[in-house]
């Protein structure tokens, strides 16, 4: 059973995705958060391995969000609107992302990528090298 962890500060964002997921995806529990601040300790009690994070929230953005985490061993999958640094920071780090609204065929393309990923895909393997690649843009 893959835990999947949602953190989108848009509650019908989180309710599509949760839709689409239980709809394409089997094995899955899925936990939703829509307060950053909140989902800090979420991840640490629910320590899921797939994390869809949205970038722009208004208690804390993403990438504040990452670097308050204790827990790294899970897939990061950025969702965003329109963020052009998410998905350049993605492509640098290796990280994925999924542009909303999310299309059925590129969240089971990304989901996939993930899954296969496994631990080599965890975040706790790339934070260092996103983090470097955080301090040339302004957040």
């Amino acid at each position: 059973m893959l835990k999947i962890l949602i953190v989108d500060d848009e509650n019908d964002a989180i309710e599509a995705l949760e839709w689409k997921l239980n709809r394409y995806l089997e094995d899955i529990v899925i936990a939703k958060c829509s307060s950053p601040k909140e989902a800090i300790s979420i991840v640490d009690s629910f320590q899921p391995d797939i994390l869809f994070l949205d970038i722009h929230m208004p208690e804390m953005n993403g990438f504040e969000f990452l670097t308050n985490l204790n827990y790294l061993k899970f897939n990061l999958i950025f969702t965003t609107a329109y963020d052009e640094m998410a998905i350049k920071v993605s492509r640098l780090t290796d990280i994925f992302y999924i542009l909303k609204p999310v299309d059925k065929d590129d969240l089971l393309e990304v989901y996939e990528k993930a899954k296969s990923k496994g631990e080599q895909g965890y975040l706790v393997s790339k934070i260092d090298l996103l983090k470097q690649h955080l301090m040339d843009y302004t957040l």
